[in-house]
């Protein structure tokens, strides 16, 4: 597994055909960034109620679904298209688990929460309903929190370094985060993962008091 791309970006105003938003998701590619305890360097959020915080300084994207979007929809998209930091090769939502650590580069982080894709994806991509289309399709990411500050450059490797005991994959997390399974003892199997970041205990439970 390795880090093919990796992006930062501050607030700023975007137009995206003809309409201009303020948003931190319209990154920049860089060569290197610092992972500091509270994210990247060169990076930050736009709206602190719903991005950052020291459970999400990492935002990381699957590459291998950028071919998905195009052979499945046409969506012409690349690194960076999702807002990620991380766009990484050779693991995906099936194959990594909440509470996997992970050496990113120089640095060290821990699978902490699914991602929960939201309508500026749908400004930032000109493609209106992208976040829901990615929530239905389970291809959302996911977030880290950092465990050790370090260096990260594109091209570093991805490498899982202890996983977790509960073996809980993000795509089965992400079934429960977004309405495909109401199972409450798969539900109460995630809440014991102590890596779990508490905003996803608090969603999850919203989600399966509704269903109910």
């Amino acid at each position: 597994m390795r880090i093919a791309a990796l992006f930062v970006g501050k607030p700023r105003s975007v137009t995206v055909a003809g309409t201009t938003f303020r948003s931190a998701g319209a990154k920049t590619s860089v060569e290197s960034a610092f992972l500091r305890f509270d994210g990247f360097d060169g990076d930050g959020p736009a709206n602190l109620k719903y991005h950052g915080g020291r459970d999400r300084t990492a935002c990381v994207y699957p590459l291998e679904h950028y071919a998905w979007w195009k052979q499945t929809h046409g969506f012409e998209l690349g690194p960076g298209s999702f807002a990620e930091n991380l766009t990484i090769e050779g693991a995906t939502e099936d194959t990594l688990c909440l509470g996997d650590v992970i050496r990113v580069g120089g640095a060290l982080a821990q699978v902490s929460l699914p991602r929960d894709p939201c309508g500026t994806l749908d400004r930032l991509t000109g493609i209106a309903g992208f976040g829901a289309m990615a929530r239905d399709a389970g291809k959302c990411g996911f977030h880290m929190r950092t465990m050790e500050e370090g260096l990260v450059r594109a091209g570093d490797t991805f490498d899982v370094v202890q996983r977790d005991p509960a073996g809980f994959t993000i795509a089965a997390a992400l079934d429960l985060y977004h309405g495909r399974s109401d199972d409450h003892e798969l539900a109460q199997r995630l809440f014991a993962i102590p890596a779990l970041a508490e905003q996803g205990r608090r969603q999850i439970a919203q989600r399966l008091a509704r269903a109910r």
